[in-house]
């Protein structure tokens, strides 16, 4: 699905949030389930100073970095091979690229080991926090109500996939927490009606003043 994927970025749009885009030139973004780098090609065409991208599939994530490479971008993204976490997990070590924008750490594992990473780890590595885009299949739960929750503060917009059909967590409960953290939220793409499964924006009501930029 990796041509999927592709197209529900540049054919379907779904990152493409004008309040979002508008205010990307020479921020920083997060992406979290880069799949092939995508979305991290998106971002920096749009202006995006740095991407932190994200892809728990070591496979997939050599296809994101030769991806970005031959698009001519490499020194705007660092992919990581990392599952977003607290501890390492257990993955294949040859997904089909084709369908990894399907593949959950949550309900699928493997022979390789791949490096949990952090919320807190991720925004060690950005100076201006911008946006943390989120389609993890499923790891949108343990950030939105997990224990760096908090730290989604730091965050002007904040665009994630549901996947309640995988968390048991409701679409209701993940937008309660984010308005407990400050931000409104509107839907943005009805993608799965019947599983529940959407995209939506949500954006700091507190958004601190832009910091000067400092190199990459």
């Amino acid at each position: 699905m990796a041509g999927f994927s592709l197209a529900e970025t540049f054919v379907r749009g779904d990152y493409e949030v004008p309040e979002v885009l508008s205010g990307l030139k020479g921020r920083d973004v997060i992406d979290v389930g880069a799949s092939v780098g995508d979305t991290a090609l998106y971002f920096v065409l749009n202006g995006a100073r740095k991407v932190i991208a994200v892809e728990p599939l070591p496979n997939v994530a050599r296809c994101a970095e030769e991806h970005l490479k031959l698009n001519g971008i490499t020194d705007e993204v660092k992919v990581i091979n990392a599952a977003l976490g607290s501890g390492p997990v257990s993955v294949p070590c040859d997904y089909d690229p084709r369908s990894s924008a399907v593949f959950s750490t949550l309900s699928t594992s493997g022979s390789c080991k791949v490096p949990g990473v952090t919320l807190g780890d991720l925004l060690s590595m950005v100076d201006d926090p911008y946006l943390l885009k989120m389609d993890c299949e499923g790891c949108e739960a343990q950030v939105i109500l997990g224990p760096e929750r908090e730290r989604l503060r730091a965050f002007e917009h904040v665009v994630f996939e549901t996947h309640p059909h995988i968390t048991g967590v409701s679409n209701e409960t993940l937008l309660a927490s984010l308005k407990e953290l400050g931000f409104e939220f509107r839907l943005h793409v009805t993608l799965e009606p019947k599983l529940g499964q959407n995209i939506y924006h949500c954006k700091s009501k507190n958004s601190k003043p832009r910091q000067p930029n400092r190199a990459f």
